[in-house]
């Protein structure tokens, strides 16, 4: 039984495919398809003539089909055969459609009276002027007896093997022309449209990713125009050579600007970058094709070139929800973009491999999912406009809000400055007013000289104290804002010690209170005199405070390993562990120094002034067993 059934199966297959029946009704507002009515036979070397099939009985090699013809890539040339008859009340007037329109070479060999048979030859290497009806695709006009008549198609092309055979009556073939020239119309339209846009785009934000997609859209439109068949129609109708090259070269162009676009869009060098290089190898690849497609050897590299889309189209579709589910959002309209166009491009690479039939309805599939493919993209793109101008106001208001901070800081330090030169007016005559006081008493001879030189002392101490606090803010104002004109002068450390040390002589609490401690030589150094001045202030102040009234203070200036050192110990209560990282932090006052008077702007300022000068500070300290601060300056000649 399952013999019998294997024979049956085998004799239904191999048995001679029935004619394509006519009727007055067919091909007027559907084409009668010759899906399962066509046999194939395969011709290797290209050398069949037409004599010779007549030659051999009917069926002889000859294949049916059960759809259309989908060879794929291929050199071999293949002949069709078919058999059509109409019926009594059906015109004899037909019109045989042969698709796709990127075929070179399209042969029907039709029977004559004589018994013998005409052949009319199309293709995309015959000029598009010279066919007898101008279409894209390729329209051989028949007249039909009531008869049976068989017909041979000989196709030879250097591209895909792709053939699929329609039957029109005139006005049905009209109206699927005139439908075809709208839908692509339609195509082109929004291909220009979203080009235009992103256009206007680009001259509006001057970012990249426009321009990259003006020219993938561009692209798209092309290799439409090119696999479509209007290159010959509407660009180059009397050069077909040309024409047919720009397939091969417009493809190749695409899957480069498609695959370039992918790359940027979703930034797939900074979210895969340890692939890199296979992203610059993809794109080297398809230049590679491009030149060859341009030389004229697009055929070699075609079923290589549709493998590789295959499977980098393959890795974009899963890239998109990678990157959705690592978190990134702002790639949802994109994948889904890329999605539609990697179903429709997966349903052409199948065609053109010849994995998949070429039916009438999956002509437009492509086109459909173009079509979703732009409309999803430019309303990605889109928003990133929407997006980019929210970040331009946002960017908008915060640079006013900065410009109003700023003015208000600019008033805020003209109103400190305005003070601190107020301040500084009668600082200075109470200080004057005190040293007088002395001086008189004590040229005098007073009796009250013992009374008043302590209390003098101690005005001219806190008056000390004021003017340091004033030049210690305006100083750090001036840095926060990074607008100190640093005025450097090559001057001697051992001057600056020596004039920081007379400063601070009438506030010691003992005449060799401050012990100084300087080189023989000079200690050269390129500074700003009143800056350095002030931080050698700061640290004999500090010194002062945390040390017990009269408790040794030692200023030392030397020079060693080719720099200029400063260093101020004192012998107080020293610096906890704890707060020795904090030091110099601004307003920083540690709990053990409440006590004493400070801003906690004294060290913050040393650091500042010494690093302003190529220079460094450190610190060893001790509790309770005082505290060492080195001050370290690059020297004006390294000796």
């Amino acid at each position: 039984m399952l013999k019998l059934l294997l024979v049956c199966l085998l004799v239904s297959i191999m048995s001679p495919v029935h004619a394509l029946l006519l009727p007055a009704q067919a091909g007027i507002h559907e084409p009668a398809s010759l899906a399962g009515h066509l046999m194939a036979l395969r011709d290797p070397g290209g050398l069949l003539r037409i004599e010779d099939l007549l030659a051999q009985h009917p069926d002889a090699n000859f294949v049916p089909l059960p759809g259309f013809l989908a060879a794929g890539f291929t050199r071999d040339v293949y002949w069709l055969r078919f058999t059509l008859q109409r019926t009594g009340d059906a015109t004899d007037h037909w019109y045989l459609e042969v698709a796709p329109s990127f075929l070179d070479d399209v042969t029907l060999y039709a029977p004559g009276g004589d018994g013998h048979y005409q052949a009319a030859r199309l293709g995309d290497l015959q000029p598009y002027s010279a066919r007898p009806v101008q279409f894209r695709n390729f329209i051989f006009p028949l007249t039909l007896p009531e008869a049976q008549l068989t017909y041979y198609l000989r196709v030879k092309t250097t591209s895909t093997m792709l053939v699929r055979v329609l039957a029109w009556q005139y006005p049905g073939l009209l109206l699927a022309a005139q439908t075809d020239t709208g839908i692509y119309s339609a195509y082109f339209g929004l291909i220009v449209l979203a080009f235009l846009t992103n256009l206007v785009f680009w001259l509006w934000l001057r970012d990249r990713i426009y321009v990259s997609y003006c020219a993938y859209v561009a692209m798209l439109g092309l290799v439409m125009m090119a696999t479509g068949g209007f290159i010959s129609q509407w660009l180059l109708p009397n050069s077909p050579v040309l024409a047919d090259r720009l397939v091969g070269i417009v493809l190749c162009l695409t899957y480069l600007i498609r695959t370039y676009f992918f790359i940027v869009v979703l930034r797939l060098r900074s979210h895969f970058p340890r692939i890199n290089r296979g992203f610059d190898i993809v794109l080297g690849f398809y230049a590679l094709c491009t030149l060859c497609a341009i030389a004229g050897f697009y055929t070699v590299v075609a079923p290589w070139l549709q493998m590789v889309v295959l499977v980098i189209n393959s890795s974009v579709a899963f890239a998109g929800p990678w990157l959705l589910w690592r978190g990134h959002k702002e790639y949802l309209l994109y994948t889904l973009a890329f999605t539609a166009s990697f179903i429709a491009v997966l349903i052409a690479l199948f065609r053109l491999l010849g994995w998949l039939s070429i039916n009438t309805p999956s002509d437009y599939i492509t086109m459909l999912g173009t079509i979703i493919h732009i409309v999803l993209l430019n309303i990605a793109v889109a928003d990133r406009v929407r997006r980019s101008e929210r970040k331009l106001l946002d960017a908008e208001t915060k640079t006013a809000l900065l410009g109003i901070e700023r003015e208000n800081l600019k008033l805020q330090r003209q109103f400190v400055a305005m003070v601190s030169h107020e301040f500084r007016t009668p600082l200075a005559v109470i200080d004057a007013t005190a040293q007088s006081v002395e001086i008189g008493c004590a040229q005098t001879g007073s009796t009250s000289y013992a009374f008043i030189a302590p209390r003098q002392e101690k005005i001219r101490r806190a008056v000390r104290r004021m003017v340091s606090l004033l030049d210690n803010f305006l100083t750090s104002e001036r840095l926060d804002v990074q607008s100190v004109d640093i005025n450097c002068k090559s001057l001697d450390l051992r001057e600056l010690a020596t004039e920081a040390a007379k400063s601070w002589h009438h506030l010691l609490s003992a005449p060799d209170q401050l012990i100084l401690d300087i080189d023989n030589q000079p200690i050269m150094v390129f500074v700003d005199r009143a800056m350095l001045t002030l931080a050698l202030s700061n640290l004999i102040d500090n010194a002062m405070k945390y040390s017990r009234a009269g408790s040794p203070i030692t200023l030392r200036a030397y020079k060693k390993q080719g720099y200029g050192w400063i260093e101020v110990e004192d012998q107080g209560q020293g610096i906890s562990a704890d707060a020795l990282g904090k030091i110099y932090d601004k307003f920083y006052r540690s709990s053990d120094a409440m006590a004493v008077p400070g801003a906690g702007l004294g060290l913050y300022l040393v650091r500042e002034i010494v690093g302003q000068h190529g220079g460094e500070i450190t610190v060893v300290s001790q509790e309770g067993q005082g505290t060492l601060f080195h001050l370290r300056l690059p020297l004006t000649v390294q000796v």
